[in-house]
């Protein structure tokens, strides 16, 4: 239903505008001749997530022969619909954007090589299904250091929300979910060439911190686990956004974009005292499971690892 909604206004949105661009055709251009501008920018992205459960999978400060190696995931793509809204005002040089997205993978897999007593062992392992959503404010003054060249230096804060959700039916909606959010700094960049066509570069640099959510127990493949010394752990997400894109002005208040977008955090725990306790299980998700061996305890260590996303989209920008 919300991509269907968003679709109808991708369509129906610059029908309207064309149609009035056409009864207005002989009066000046729309940024000159009023004090502000409002746009929306919808995206067709296709994102690569590579997220910090597979990152993990591998210490790569174990040794220098690893006994632990995984290819390249896959099933790891999704196409989104992200939107970006800003608001500018040309009589105070100021800009005001939001955005938001949500991406989500559910079957991602890699074949794991481990080097185990019984000898090497090769295995196809599936990560929890996920998801990631992303909100951003920013507030922007612009520049003009030369005619074809725009420059918006600014800032704002960034939400990062992470969920790790259950394998099984009877773990619930989710096991982990991390609600994280901070600053960030911001600059945009636009460089207009000839033919209608400009050149829009946005790097952010932004830094969360918050709440770790944890849902006992935890239940995988082969193992009943279940963790004390939970409380008080947070994540922390530090990083980076790159986004490029080329566009083309067809109309006055009306662009088409090709760009590519890359966001790159090293996620770490923060307080983490976890103590976990754990046996082996059988037949996990079937009519007759079934928990064998004797409890086993382990002190974890989290280590910083990266949470990776990218991608190229096609865009379209209405303004009025």
């Amino acid at each position: 239903m919300k991509q269907s909604l968003i679709y109808i206004l991708f369509i129906f949105l610059p029908s309207m505008l064309f149609a009035e661009e056409t009864a207005t055709a002989k009066q000046e251009p729309e940024e000159k001749s009023k004090n502000s501008k409002i746009s929306l920018l919808l995206k067709r992205q296709t994102y690569q997530y590579l997220p910090y459960e597979y990152t993990s999978l591998t210490d790569k400060n174990e040794s220098l022969v690893p006994t632990r190696s995984s290819s390249a995931l896959k099933e790891n793509g999704k196409v989104l619909i992200p939107f970006v809204f800003s608001y500018e005002n040309f009589a105070k040089g100021l800009k005001l954007e939001l955005s938001y997205f949500e991406i989500e993978i559910v079957n991602a897999n890699t074949f794991l090589y481990q080097q185990t007593s019984q000898g090497p062992n090769i295995s196809r392992h599936y990560l929890s299904p996920m998801a990631r959503s992303e909100f951003e404010f920013n507030a922007y003054k612009s520049l003009s250091p030369r005619k074809d060249w725009k420059l918006y230096l600014g800032g704002g804060i960034r939400n990062i929300n992470r969920y790790l959700y259950g394998n099984y039916l009877g773990q619930g909606t989710f096991k982990e979910y991390f609600f994280t959010y901070g600053p960030q700094v911001s600059v945009q960049s636009i460089y207009e060439l000839p033919y209608d066509l400009a050149f829009h570069l946005t790097m952010d640099v932004f830094y969360t911190q918050g709440t770790r959510f944890f849902k006992q127990p935890n239940l995988t493949e082969d193992r009943f686990q279940y963790s004390l010394s939970t409380a008080g752990t947070e994540g922390i997400f530090r990083g980076y956004e790159f986004d490029g894109s080329l566009a083309y002005s067809f109309f006055p208040n009306m662009k088409f974009f090709v760009g590519y977008n890359m966001i790159v955090s090293k996620f770490s725990y923060y307080h983490y005292n976890e103590i976990q306790f754990s046996r082996s299980t059988e037949n996990l998700g079937s009519a007759s499971p079934s928990v064998t061996g004797n409890w086993e305890m382990n002190l974890p260590k989290k280590s910083e690892n990266f949470d990776t996303l990218r991608g190229i989209y096609l865009g379209m920008m209405v303004s009025f």
